[in-house]
């Protein structure tokens, strides 16, 4: 029925600006520098929430809301599957902090090529690899599901029937998309303690109940060939082998095996490698240093921070900051390094998007809610569009 839907409705041609839709303001564009493209936006808690695509201008390209499929959408990108562009995006419901819903694969006329149910929202994403038997170009996909279990939480206070409380269990997985198989399935109960997490049972994630399951981890983005598996709730990213998927090692929380040097980050979201040559591994995080459950560490900000596998030291290459100072971003998040080292950056619970130089000279930003407001957007991206633009 979901499938026979976006069908219908896509096909009919009904994917039109509505009076409600969300606008992209723009407050500063320097087009001599900016990189040419055009801004992916999935806005939420606002009227016209959906996935949007705007030219750079702060027109509106594409307008999904209400038209792709009901409930919640995230992660609204272009990607590559079967050799050519398509968009990526998750629809489903979202509850405390994690979602239940289908990953969708849509073609360039947003018709639907593929589906996976039964996922979460905060990661998917296309990846590919030789075949070194086929020497065919395989498409896999990374996804990420969350699952309430039991566990002895007694030492956190929670004295649920037998001390078994609810924790809840976060998993990645590798897909094959040709035939469907899950050639990698990594549990965060099997592989990190909960006592390096930092938030601890309340609230929303008390850890009384399956309903209020304590999420003391929350995947985020991963790399091919071994994985990175980044946690806010430990503020740790861990590389996890694609083989047995034992942890190679931790970068950041209470435990990592770098010294960080003269910075910190937590409660990040959208870890991404720059480059990796060896023993020199670059990557990109957005550094929110905040999470709602415990005080803010300082203003969020991207960071590019260089590993020396060697002598295992962490140094910070560049950060930029935030439009405004004193801004606290609680979830969400999103940096991109674009052509020429140029930096995109989507700053998630605060609904501005923004492109730095690669030495941090901001050169374009732009709104699509108030500083205040409840309007965010997971995720926020920079790339051609493919798409074909629907008329009435």
């Amino acid at each position: 029925m979901l499938l026979k839907a976006i069908l219908t409705i896509v096909g009919s041609g009904l994917l039109v600006t509505a009076q409600t839709s969300p606008s992209l303001t723009v407050d500063l564009h320097d087009a001599s520098r900016v990189i040419p493209g055009s801004v992916y936006l999935a806005p939420f808690n606002m009227p016209g929430a959906g996935p949007y695509v705007f030219n750079l201008t702060g027109n509106t390209i594409f307008n999904g809301a209400g038209k792709i499929a009901p409930g919640s959408i995230h992660n609204f990108q272009p990607c590559t599957y079967n050799k050519s562009m398509h968009f990526c995006l998750w629809n489903g419901t979202v509850s405390n902090g994690y979602g239940s819903g289908d990953a969708l694969i849509l073609n360039h006329n947003f018709l639907v090529d593929k589906a996976m149910s039964g996922v979460d929202y905060h990661e998917f994403d296309i990846k590919q690899s030789l075949d070194t038997t086929t020497g065919q170009v395989k498409d896999s996909a990374l996804l990420t599901s969350y699952t309430a279990v039991r566990r002895d939480l007694s030492a956190y206070g929670i004295p649920n029937e037998n001390n078994q409380g609810w924790v809840i269990d976060c998993h990645l997985r590798a897909m094959d998309l040709d035939s469907g198989k899950v050639v990698f399935d990594w549990s965060s109960l099997d592989h990190v303690p909960l006592n390096e997490s930092f938030v601890l049972p309340t609230g929303a994630i008390n850890g009384l109940t399956q309903q209020f399951a304590w999420d003391y981890f929350s995947i985020a983005r991963l790399s091919s060939g071994d994985y990175l598996v980044s946690s806010r709730h430990t503020s740790t990213i861990y590389r996890v082998s694609g083989k047995d998927g034992s942890t190679v090692w931790r970068l950041g929380g209470k435990a990592s095996d770098f010294r960080l040097n003269g910075f910190t980050f937590s409660s990040q979201h959208d870890v991404r490698v720059v480059s990796d040559n060896g023993n020199t591994l670059t990557l990109s995080l957005f550094d929110n240093a905040y999470n709602t459950f415990t005080p803010p560490h300082g203003d969020p900000s991207g960071k590019i921070i260089e590993l020396n596998a060697a002598a295992k030291t962490a140094r910070l290459v560049h950060q930029y900051n935030p439009p405004q100072a004193g801004l606290q971003c609680g979830n969400g998040g999103s940096l991109l390094v674009l052509p020429k080292g140029n930096v995109f950056i989507g700053w998630g619970s605060i609904p501005y998007v923004t492109e730095y130089t690669a030495d941090g000279q901001l050169i374009y930003s732009a709104h699509f809610g108030g500083i205040g407001s409840s309007a965010s957007s997971y995720r926020a991206f920079k790339a051609p569009f493919t798409g074909v633009t629907p008329t009435r």
